[in-house]
């Protein structure tokens, strides 16, 4: 027992010691068991998801989700794959000939496909005599110029056509795709028994059809591409977008960039474990250690149903960086006792003895950190404080369980001790920053007050945003295609109104026709910032368009019939006419409608606004006999948006509450806690005031920075505050107590934020811009820490004590 320890600590050490000495001497049974649930939970890989939807940000029974789900049941998605097709001629007979051609492959090609829609197949109602006709715009294919310039003209007037399938100027044409809303095998009903119903806020209840998996979308966004790479031409440019495609998009790029942080992530530990060590167990078995616990963690993830989303995709790498820092801890203990005594057993015990009860509170410390985003209203974030803590436990567990039994049957060589550069460079830093906080802790502490101040500017400038178009590159062809649509058709997403009426036939009432008809006037003529809108269409244009058909075709016809009966009599003749276009507009009771409103790729800090505005007027010009629900995928983005401040402000103050007290148990004193916490809250302040001066904005992946590096910066922390309090313990004398850790602790320090932050600084080889950004930002936040730690944490420690009347010393040597 040191004459620092207490009697508790003493307590732990013996514990520990017991503890190790029986690994040793049982190693075999130990490894057997740790095999066995490894390979239980490893098994269960197979069945785990990678899910890139918007829909993936929001629990299952947020009521956006919600709604959005029922949206689906009933009308389907509202993102569709979108062709843009820029030919030099759009109303020439080749070019109509290989639009339609494009049209039947795609057809014959593309699995899971409901419907496909172009100028080709395109609905025109029309009248002839009393008879109302409904069928494609091209059923008779024109013969000559002139029949091409009538479709030229009936195309451009049509405004079901205009930026829907043909941009304004007619230079553009769309093939619209519209993909499978469940999974084979799986029939539609009706979904009236949502909005309003108390079912509807059950959520997704046992035996409900599932819609279209993540793996057979991507399996009709390839076949999409393969097709579009055989057409696409100079004379025949094609631009894609669509939800659909991003989600593929981002999806591919999830499982593309774990693949590239996991193998760097290894490569990177590797090579700095064996500069460390020089061994090949220092390299193999800490390896091993964090790679089962990341087996076991993804396993667990799989079990619960928990898929990878954009933000938990840096799980991995994570692990694998914080998880090794305390191998290195067991290592560098082991292997110093184990030169000296000769004994497995005798170092297995010490090095437990010594570090083990460090090695727990730095974990729990970390999964407390991790354990803050448990809180947060966004699914990915939760589901990150969740699978967080439970990957730092398992690697926690395999440090303390499997490392020791693994060290006791490993074959060892004897190492002859070699001062590198590295060694020297490392010991000549940590002087260096002993020495300054030790002579002139006044100037470390002005100093750091100036960096606060001008951080605190920074963050004043901090801005939110959630707009997941602009995490892919710039020449992501999804991107571009995005653009284009924005640009050439006024929109390329669509902002959903659902209007339940509350009783069977209620959209027969010509007001209420006429309200729409009103409110479509009004959604078209909206401009806001960057919002325009471009289209607005609701069950009155279809009920106009059938209105003109019966009459002549005459255009002062294209109105709202006045009369009820009219009204049902004008739907009933369109649906026996063969189409089956109502089905996307209305349900079978006529109670419930969407109204579609087309929207351009925008940030959710300005849609937000908009979608209120829209809400709030929809609510006034119906009345209370109409429910208004605004959903889709924009209002996902909103919901996601508005979750975000919260979800940040939750996870930074119970990471906070959760550690503080744990480094006030550790350090046994209130005052030692509180005083070890400011080293860890200044590099988050200084980090978030970096992000405000270069404008990076916190989204989804950058809030989360700080959470995280409070969990894990505070392991350096805990092991610096507890072997200083050890040694000034022993000795009452400061200096000596911040030199003698810093030559003993701080190169492991040094160390482990180096395998931290380079696991971080991997993650800026991701292809979204939001996760390069988070990279950066939290491997510059580790640095920051780092010298934190060892130079205003000792500079702390020093205008303390002389507050109190110690003789410091300010010779660091």
């Amino acid at each position: 027992m040191s004459a620092a320890d207490t009697e508790p600590e003493a307590s732990a050490r013996g514990g520990f010691e017991r503890w190790g000495s029986w690994l040793a001497r049982n190693p075999r049974s130990v490894i057997a068991l740790m095999g066995l649930l490894v390979a239980g939970l490893a098994a269960q890989l197979p069945a785990l998801r990678f899910d890139a939807t918007d829909e993936a940000f929001l629990p299952e029974g947020d009521a956006a989700r919600v709604s959005f789900d029922a949206f689906r049941t009933q009308f389907g998605g509202d993102g569709m794959i979108a062709i843009a097709i820029e030919p030099p001629e759009v109303f020439d007979l080749g070019f109509l000939e290989r639009l339609d051609a494009f049209q039947r492959d795609i057809e014959r090609e593309v699995p899971y496909l409901d419907d496909v829609t172009s100028l080709i197949n395109a609905r025109y109602t029309h009248g002839r005599g009393d008879e109302l006709i409904v069928d494609e715009l091209l059923e008779q294919w024109p013969r000559n110029e002139a029949e091409l310039a009538e479709l030229r003209e009936r195309a451009l007037s049509t405004p079901l056509y205009r930026n829907y399938l043909i941009s304004p100027d007619g230079r553009l044409v769309t093939v619209m795709i519209e993909l499978d809303r469940y999974s084979p095998g799986v029939g539609e009903g009706d979904a009236l028994a949502g909005f309003g119903d108390p079912g509807l806020e059950e959520g997704g209840a046992a035996g409900e059809p599932a819609f279209l998996s993540g793996a057979e979308t991507d399996a009709s966004v390839a076949a999409l591409e393969a097709l579009m790479a055989r057409y696409r031409a100079p004379d025949f440019a094609l631009h894609v977008a669509g939800g659909p495609m991003a989600e593929s998009t981002l999806r591919a790029a999830i499982q593309r960039d774990i693949v590239v942080f996991v193998t760097a992530s290894i490569f990177l530990i590797a090579l700095l474990l064996y500069l460390l060590f020089r061994r090949f167990s220092g390299v193999l078995l800490p390896l091993l250690v964090v790679l089962l616990a990341l087996l076991c963690t993804l396993g667990t993830m799989a079990v619960a149903d928990v898929p990878i989303t954009l933000p938990i995709q840096v799980l991995p790498s994570f692990l694998l960086a914080v998880g090794v820092c305390a191998s290195v801890h067991i290592l560098s203990l082991f292997y110093r006792r184990y030169a000296e005594r000769g004994s497995r057993e005798d170092a297995i015990a010490y090095t437990l003895g010594h570090s083990g009860l460090a090695v727990v509170m730095t974990s729990l410390t970390t999964a407390g950190g991790l354990a803050s985003f448990g809180a947060a209203e966004l699914a990915p974030v939760r589901h990150f404080g969740i699978f967080g803590p439970v990957g730092v436990l398992f690697a926690l567990l395999f440090t303390l369980v499997l490392l020791p039994a693994l060290l006791a049957v490993t074959p060892l060589r004897e190492r002859r001790r070699v001062r590198n550069t590295g060694t020297l460079l490392s010991e000549r830093l940590l002087s260096l920053c002993g020495a300054v906080a030790v002579a002139r802790p006044g100037a470390v502490l002005v100093a750091t007050a100036g960096l606060l101040l001008l951080a605190v500017a920074g963050i004043l400038r901090l801005e939110f945003s959630h707009h997941s178009l602009i995490w892919l590159p710039a020449s992501d062809p999804t991107r571009l295609g995005v653009e284009v649509f924005d640009r050439e058709f006024q929109g390329s997403e669509t902002l959903e109104v659902l209007l339940d009426t509350g009783r069977e036939n209620g959209l027969h009432d010509p007001q209420l026709l006429a309200r729409l008809d009103n409110l479509r006037v009004y959604a078209e003529s909206l401009r806001r910032g960057s919002i325009r809108v471009g289209k607005a269409v609701s069950l009155a244009d279809v009920l106009k368009e059938i209105n003109q058909a019966l009459n002549e075709n005459r255009p002062e016809h294209y109105v709202i019939p006045p009369d009820r009966l009219l009204v049902a009599q004008e739907f009933l003749l369109f649906e026996n006419a063969g189409s089956d276009d109502l089905e996307d507009m209305v349900d079978s009771q006529f109670r419930l409608a969407r109204f579609s409103i087309k929207v351009p790729s925008v940030d959710a800090i300005e849609l937000t606004p908009f979608i209120d505005e829209v809400e709030e007027t929809f609510r006034e010009v119906l009345g209370e006999g109409v429910a208004v629900t605004m959903t889709g995928g924009t209002v996902i983005g909103s919901r996601t948006f508005a979750a975000l401040i919260p979800s940040m402000t939750k996870s930074y103050v119970i990471a906070f509450l959760a550690i503080t007290p744990l480094m006030i148990l550790l350090l046994r004193s209130l005052r030692r806690g509180l005083l070890s916490m400011i080293p860890n809250l200044v590099p988050v302040i200084l980090t978030l005031g970096l992000m405000g001066w270069i404008g990076f904005p916190l989204d989804i992946s950058t809030m989360m920075i700080g959470a995280i590096l409070l969990g894990v910066a505070v392991d350096d922390t805990i092991h610096f505050m507890h072997v200083f309090y050890r040694y000034h313990g022993a000795s009452g004398d400061t200096n000596q107590a911040i030199v003698r850790t810093l030559q003993t602790t701080g190169r492991a320090m040094l160390f482990t934020s180096i395998v931290l932050s380079a696991g971080f600084f991997i993650q800026m080889l991701a292809t979204v811009d939001n996760l390069t950004h988070t990279g950066a930002l939290t491997g510059f936040a580790v640095i920051m820490a780092f010298f934190a730690d060892v130079l205003l944490a000792p500079a702390l420690l020093v205008a303390i004590e002389r507050g109190r009347g110690e003789a410091v010393v300010t010779n660091a040597g």
